[in-house]
């Protein structure tokens, strides 16, 4: 989402926007202004100037001036990159100020400016003025003209059905999930049995490694995979805890046989595995929590970038 401050901003200079973002020149020279997501913590807000090609020695210079100027510039990071300039504003106690980002803006047009860094009002691409718009690229605001669209637009298009073509299928990513998974079992085992440790906060363990082996066999991307996901975890979390129950059993002298006949009969060895699981899935549980409603399946996107509703803009 956009918040109120970003979207002060782009009424005030007719920016573009993206989905979190807002984007758009600034006497010549063009920038990306943005929040961070309400789950990070801590929160901030972003800045990044695009410069183009700089050099080493233009990097040195600005990296001295914003130095220099840190504390009356209050920016908390700066990354310096070949063609930008990414600035981070942490709002721990206090939130950044509209003038803030404006006294930022204007010190990096003078700086650029300066050191003869051109105005960025043109392809950034391949540098072309002609026949330039505003674009949303992969959430980021950006300047193309129509040929670099086009051609990123089906590199995008090949990608995708590149990718699509070496996804496999549902059950080769659920059997991934699975395989990785056993590496946490085995380890959740030995934690238990020969470090005498309560070895649930390895459910942790296994729900990544269940992403993971997803991701890393190739399993088809689509609506039903984030729960293929979670039901793996939740199949190898309840092998990993009965596994550890017959570990602790067979440590204790009985038989493979008897361990399996003791965790069905024995009511200590089924409290023993109904309090561990349940553990195990509270802990995993944030993680599914994640998978769920927040892993999203990033897809490369291009499209005309929007300007922001201006209508109930006062005169």
């Amino acid at each position: 989402m956009i918040f109120p401050k970003a979207k002060k901003i782009a009424k005030e200079l007719h920016w573009h926007v993206t989905k979190d973002g807002v984007f758009g020149l600034y006497k010549g020279y063009f920038f990306n202004v943005s929040d961070a997501s309400l789950l990070n913590n801590p929160q901030f807000k972003y800045v990044v100037a695009t410069t183009g090609q700089l050099t080493e020695e233009q990097k040195s210079q600005i990296r001295a001036e914003l130095d220099a100027n840190k504390k009356t510039l209050k920016f908390s990071n700066v990354q310096i990159n070949d063609s930008n300039v990414f600035f981070q504003f942490v709002e721990n106690l206090t939130l950044t100020k509209i003038k803030t980002v404006y006294f930022l803006l204007d010190f990096l047009v003078n700086i650029f400016k300066k050191l003869d860094i051109p105005e960025q009002n043109k392809c950034h691409n391949c540098e072309t003025k002609e026949d330039i718009n505003y674009y949303d690229l992969n959430n980021s605001g950006v300047i193309l003209c129509h040929i670099c669209f086009r051609k990123i637009e089906d590199d995008y298009y090949q990608a995708e059905r590149e990718s699509y073509s070496e996804s496999k299928n549902y059950l080769t990513g659920f059997g991934g999930s699975i395989v990785f998974s056993i590496l946490g079992i085995i380890a959740w085992v030995l934690v238990a049995v020969y470090l005498e440790r309560l070895a649930s906060a390895m459910a942790l363990v296994i729900a990544y490694l269940g992403l993971k082996g997803y991701q890393y066999f190739k399993g088809r991307r689509g609506k039903l995979t984030k729960y293929i996901i979670v039901l793996s975890n939740i199949i190898c979390i309840l092998i990993a805890n009965i596994a550890t129950v017959i570990a602790l059993l067979i440590n204790e002298g009985l038989t493979l046989n008897q361990s399996f006949m003791e965790l069905q009969t024995n009511e200590v060895a089924q409290d023993i595995l109904y309090r561990n699981t349940k553990i195990s899935f509270l802990l995993a549980f944030f993680v599914w929590i994640w998978i769920l409603f927040l892993l999203k399946d990033e897809k490369m996107t291009i499209k005309l970038a929007r300007k922001i509703n201006l209508k109930n803009r006062k005169p």
